[in-house]
């Protein structure tokens, strides 16, 4: 936990926003996926996390999700990431994102490393977007997507593919 903290620290550097939700979501989850006693004493970070991070912010990162540290969150507000999502390390969103089921729980998109996602970008399903692709602003992803692949438009349509 605490190298994912200090990751997503440094990826962030001068956004305090991003800073603090990722501190407290890192924290929260850790004491979220503890045993009693540990879950109950950390259970007022998890009220602060809901508080702060979900309802001031406007910023869901689901606890129960899985994300790899280096996250880097611009203008975060209106963020939605649902509990099955994976996403992997090193990877970029911004706001208005949502990364969520199409058709059922298990149903969620997992993202490789070095992802870098648009504003209003959705993705939808279990879809598989590779390391380093580019998912384009206002991008609809239904489909997976290749690794380095760059991705645009309404349903997403690949716009330049990796050499």
């Amino acid at each position: 936990m605490k190298a994912d903290i200090l990751q997503d620290w440094r990826s962030n550097a001068g956004n305090w926003k991003s800073r603090s939700a990722l501190v407290l979501y890192r924290a929260a989850q850790a004491i979220r996926r503890s045993r009693p006693p540990f879950r109950w004493l950390g259970a007022p970070v998890v009220v602060l996390y809901v508080l702060y991070v979900e309802w001031a912010l406007g910023i869901e990162l689901n606890l129960k999700s899985t994300i790899g540290p280096g996250l880097r969150l611009y203008h975060g507000t209106g963020l939605v990431i649902h509990e099955k999502a994976v996403l992997g390390s090193n990877c970029s969103l911004r706001h208005c994102t949502t990364i969520g089921m199409k058709n059922g729980p298990a149903d969620s998109p997992t993202i490789g490393d070095n992802v870098d996602i648009g504003s209003n970008a959705v993705l939808l399903g279990a879809i598989r977007i590779g390391d380093h692709a580019v998912i384009g602003a206002g991008a609809v992803v239904v489909h997976d997507v290749a690794p380095g692949d760059v991705v645009a438009g309404n349903p997403a349509r690949s716009i330049k593919r990796p050499k």
